[in-house]
């Protein structure tokens, strides 16, 4: 009896793999076929789309096999085409049914079926999906608000910033860093709306925006993040105000993060000591080898890296102070020279180990 199931067993076992190499081979049979259908499509519509995107001609409506293979080839024209040429194949996409099908497609029921249709509406860069988009931002779905979103940010319409900064109050709904990262790509147009946002009373939007605007560096944020920097209440916004002000750099900004090295917090002092050595201006040094001596831990390790960042200037000021009558300032110096390799650091460990060692 056992031998019989033994043997059934090993039957069964070996009709189910032979089972499974045959599906994968007729898969592979299946997808070849599907592969050489939709090559001959693209030769034979190659033409009618060249001379569609240089020189306007319409080409003659599709099949429905061949709409799908129509649009994805169109996708790949839209990733490299820019101006007129562009603006064409967009319009074709519009006329022929392609854009308003995946309008309609944001309200099916399938989650899949609306993230493809937002990304859809972002490489086809038309402007006729923006309000539907601008819909898919209350998607119950995060994939396809998510989608819907960085398809705006594609599109680059004015008018949809005002909707996606609406999404930085929502941190529960949205990370701050995929709406960070749409705003960025949208560059320069996005700084109004950005800029109204700089409100201290609703901290948790004014904080993004502070952050936002500092990676697209538009120099119109300088000055309403100076004024942050200088009368915010909060810690926090203002510790980011300087930050964004080391990468958005200017006059303004150093003045300002120069007084900002003597706030009462010590979170908003280490910031401009890190942003200052980003700036990298000229006299930076000798500010940082004062503020250096701050006795938060923090402040003297940023500004020691910040010192290191300067080039020349910061390491005659490194230099100098493994010469200090503090302790702990001339270790944090020294190190940070071997931790960037700059000349003399060995010498000033060995001279400061032997001042310790005389002071004893």
């Amino acid at each position: 009896m056992t031998q019989l199931l033994v043997a059934i067993a090993t039957v069964g076992l070996f009709l189910w793999a032979a089972a499974l190499v045959t599906i994968t081979f007729v898969l592979k049979v299946l997808s070849r076929r599907a592969r050489r259908r939709r090559e001959a499509i693209e030769r034979r519509w190659r033409g009618p789309l060249e001379a569609l995107v240089l020189q306007g001609r319409t080409p003659p409506s599709p099949s429905g096999a061949e709409r799908v293979v129509l649009r994805d080839t169109l996708l790949k024209y839209l990733s490299v085409l820019r101006g007129s040429e562009a603006a064409t194949v967009i319009k074709y996409l519009e006329d022929a049914g392609f854009v308003d099908e995946a309008i309609v497609r944001l309200g099916a029921n399938r989650t899949w079926d609306r993230a493809d249709a937002a990304e859809f509406l972002g490489r086809a860069r038309s402007r006729k999906g923006v309000p539907a988009l601008v819909a898919a931002l209350d998607d119950e779905s995060e994939d396809v608000r998510t989608v819907a979103a960085r398809s705006l940010a594609g599109i680059r319409d004015p008018s949809t910033v005002e909707a996606l900064a609406s999404t930085l109050g929502r941190p529960s709904r949205w990370t701050v860093s995929m709406v960070a990262e749409d705003f960025m790509e949208m560059g320069p147009e996005a700084v109004p709306a950005l800029l109204d946002m700089l409100d201290p009373d609703k901290h948790a939007t004014a904080v993004a925006a502070v952050k936002i605007l500092g990676e697209i560096r538009d120099p119109r944020a300088t000055i309403p993040i100076v004024v942050l920097l200088r009368r915010a209440e909060n810690l926090n916004m203002r510790a980011q105000a300087a930050a964004a002000l080391g990468k958005l750099g200017g006059l303004e900004a150093r003045a300002a993060l120069e007084t900002a090295l003597e706030d009462p917090a010590w979170q908003v002092r280490s910031q401009a000591a890190k942003a200052l050595g980003r700036l990298a201006a000229p006299g930076t040094g000798a500010v940082l080898a004062r503020t250096i001596f701050d006795a938060n831990w923090w402040v003297r390790v940023n500004c020691a890296e910040a010192l290191a960042e300067l080039g020349r200037e910061g390491w005659d000021e490194l230099r100098r102070l493994t010469q200090a009558s503090d302790r702990y300032v001339r270790e944090q110096c020294i190190g940070v020279m071997q931790q960037y390799a700059l000349p003399e650091a060995g010498q000033g460990a060995a001279t400061s180990a032997a001042e310790d060692e005389a002071r004893r």
